[in-house]
């Protein structure tokens, strides 16, 4: 679910942001939730207990200012996407310091926030095609279509791609197995090993080969269950 945050010192201007929002919610058919805050205080305490992904924030509000709050959400906070309010151009240079994601001039109208919405929500559908890795060397970006197998052994984790390379981090299964059980196309096959489905070429009584010739153990209480779930994916997917 899509969790955003809006905050503004005008009510008004809270209800008018929210109810853009919940429409867009209704005609899109999008799982989204909306909380309203009139405080910046506000706001950052509710940041404490809550995993939003967007913020739309008002940048002058008495007291504690949102550029001010926006300074100290960056602090611990990298991800979530900041969309400024504001009825003045002049702290536009100052939204890039804190990585805004957008500007907005009040007063906000769907036309002008339906299509960041829009746009937010492809990213984000972008992202969770991609496998995400730490490595020592960086952050590395996975395209899950292009992993044959995920396997693990010693406290090492070891991503078999689709071109016969593979990509080796420490880790435990516990790190990825949620993300990739999740999807459609894997399916557990032994207590170390967690397959595509797209890749599967035959199953034999302890293995499964793929297309590119790798085999990989499968265990005998599941090896019926596995047979049955390939079909029944396959078949979805014709």
């Amino acid at each position: 679910m899509l969790k955003i945050a809006v905050c503004d010192d005008n009510r008004q201007m809270l209800d008018k942001v929210e109810g853009i929002l919940q429409n867009y919610r209704k005609i899109n058919d999008v799982p989204m939730s909306v909380d309203t805050y009139e405080s910046a205080i506000e706001l950052m305490d509710a940041l404490r207990k809550n995993d939003y992904g967007i913020l739309i924030l008002d940048i002058i509000m008495p007291g504690f200012t949102g550029m001010q709050a926006a300074q100290e959400i960056r602090k611990f906070n990298e991800e979530i996407k900041i969309i400024f309010l504001t009825s003045s151009k002049e702290f536009a240079i100052d939204s890039y310091a804190v990585d805004a994601y957008y500007y907005l001039l009040k007063p906000v109208k769907e036309e002008a926030l339906f299509p960041l919405i829009d746009k937010i929500m492809l990213e984000r559908k972008a992202r969770n095609q991609v496998c995400v890795i730490y490595t020592p060397m960086g952050i590395v970006n996975i395209p899950f279509a292009k992993i044959e197998c995920l396997e693990v052994y010693n406290k090492h984790l070891v991503f078999h791609l689709s071109d016969g390379s593979n990509k080796e981090i420490r880790g435990s299964m516990s790190d990825y197995e949620e993300a990739f059980l999740s999807r459609t196309e894997f399916k557990k096959i032994h207590r170390s090993y967690i397959l595509n489905m797209d890749y599967i070429s035959s199953i034999e009584p302890t293995t499964i080969k793929t297309y590119s010739g790798k085999e990989f153990p499968v265990s005998r209480l599941l090896v019926r269950d596995i047979k049955d779930q390939y079909m029944n994916y396959m078949f979805a997917k014709d």
